[in-house]
């Protein structure tokens, strides 16, 4: 059985601040509106974040901290159970504000912040050649029932990274080289211009149930600045091998995710500004994004199902969900690439009933998509969430009051219960992903059986740790073993 010790380490590194001595970096520069009564200017965030008073110090003898548990953890093995029920909980505890700076009347750093601090970390200690990985032998890659054929490739696990943990295509191989159980990564969502998405804070944790809030809203890099960071891949890829840049994009042997037997997936959407009622704009919208991003995409992922966006999920309907999949079925054809990426839509939980599920699913046959991702966050909030007398009194406030997309655990048997449905309506037509819940191999195993081809997870890796996937396929090894 493979090894899995230092994996927990990055839910400890994504919930600390990014140290304050110099790593490589892109600085990214944003417009911080923040909600103080003195004055609105514009700064680099990064630049912002290290000059605020006490920031320095601090960020100092964290990123020290962090560092020295990333090297105790490769050297010793430490057990994840360490990291899960101590470390973390108290690192949560120390960064537990709300994203907005205490000048402006917030708490400071937050879950958001987490998100983007784990991610530079896994990214940073990637370029340095210290990536974290999966130590062992990886024993469930010689299972065979464990493997899967999608799309002409033949992946040995039928895991999966859904969207929203590299929303801006800057940490796609460091997710990689996590686990060879990680058999498709999918970034975004990505609009064609670039947005902030909504107000901060817009991410919120409910750790009684490994549950996330989150009402993010596409903010988003735009598909101009993603198109740079996948087209860079390409060339470092061809450099390495001693290839050009045209025989990547023409090769019928390298995936567009340059990993073997993996996939890349690009998940895109439509600005807040297009109105859901103006098809043409809206078409326009996800044609731009296949025409800049599809030469880099084994998969395109058509999300007409985010919570928060304003009159997106009103394109499910049978009507406008047809004419938009026939447009962007249509300039896929066209992408500059030997093997045209997959079109896949992904839909929401609560787009349930009898006419929902028809209507999408007769949408999808009739444009010849190739799967639909089953589901996406829900608005609704199960009341068996409140149970735990463990939960806070904050988590019961924001389980109230905080609108948003509902992710973890919760979402398990709805999606168990779409992924049958939609199998039943779709047939061979199409390939059905399960996304929404998933905590443990059995819970993957029980999507496969109600027709799942690929079982995505993203909640339970922000809680178990970059060896979730790792420790998902090792357990799935053994019920297989144990049915022999």
């Amino acid at each position: 059985m493979p090894l899995i010790r230092s994996y927990p380490l990055v839910s400890l590194i994504a919930r600390t601040t990014y140290p304050s001595f110099r790593l490589p970096s892109i600085p990214t520069i944003t417009t911080l509106r923040h909600r103080s009564r003195t004055r609105t200017r514009s700064v680099s965030t990064r630049a912002y974040n290290l000059n605020r008073p006490g920031n320095r110090v601090r960020n100092g003898m964290i990123g020290g901290a962090v560092v020295g548990a990333i090297g105790f953890s490769f050297v010793t093995h430490a057990p994840p159970t360490l990291f899960r029920y101590q470390v973390v909980p108290l690192l949560r505890w120390i960064y537990s504000g709300d994203d907005i700076p205490t000048e402006a009347g917030g708490k400071g750093p937050g879950a958001e912040k987490a998100h983007e601090v784990g991610l530079k970390a896994l990214r940073v200690l990637y370029d340095l050649g210290f990536g974290l990985r999966e130590r062992g032998t990886h024993e469930y890659l010689d299972n065979g029932e464990l493997g899967v054929e999608l799309f002409g490739h033949n992946l040995k696990t039928p895991l999966a990274i859904s969207a929203g943990l590299d929303k801006h295509a800057e940490c796609i191989d460091p997710l990689f080289n996590i686990s060879p159980a990680i058999s498709l990564l999918e970034i975004g969502c990505i609009t064609p211009l670039p947005q902030e998405g909504n107000a901060k804070p817009r991410m919120f944790r409910l750790p009684t149930s490994n549950s996330i809030i989150n009402r993010y809203g596409f903010n988003s890099v735009g598909a101009d600045t993603a198109a740079v960071r996948l087209r860079d891949r390409v060339r470092r890829y061809a450099l390495k091998h001693g290839l050009t840049e045209r025989e990547v994009l023409d090769s019928t042997e390298i995936p567009a995710s340059l990993w073997p037997n993996r996939l890349l997936a690009v998940q895109i959407g439509k600005n807040k500004a297009t109105a859901e009622t103006d098809m043409e704009a809206v078409k326009r919208d996800y044609i731009t994004c296949v025409e800049k991003l599809g030469r880099y995409a084994d998969i395109l992922v058509v999300n007409v199902s985010s919570p928060n966006t304003p009159g997106l999920i009103s394109l499910q309907k049978r009507e406008s969900l047809q004419e938009l999949l026939a447009a962007v079925v249509l300039a896929v054809q066209k992408a500059d690439r030997r093997v045209k990426p997959r079109v896949v839509v992904k839909v929401s939980p609560d787009s349930d009933s009898v006419e929902d599920v028809k209507d999408i699913s007769a949408a999808v046959k009739f444009t010849g998509v190739a799967g639909v991702i089953v589901a996406n966050t829900t608005v609704k909030r199960p009341l068996n969430l409140l149970v735990s007398p463990q939960m806070s009194e904050e988590e019961k406030r924001v389980f109230h009051k905080e609108i948003g997309g509902l992710s973890g655990p919760v979402l398990l048997p709805k999606m168990l219960e779409l992924v049958e449905r939609y199998s039943k309506e779709l047939g061979h037509n199409a390939v059905v992903f399960a996304s929404g819940g998933i905590t443990n191999g059995k819970d993957v195993q029980e999507a496969r059986k109600r027709g799942a081809k690929i079982v995505m997870g993203y909640t339970g890796m922000v809680y178990d740790g970059v060896g979730f996937f790792g420790r998902i396929a090792g357990e799935m090894k053994r019920m297989v073993d144990d049915r022999k």
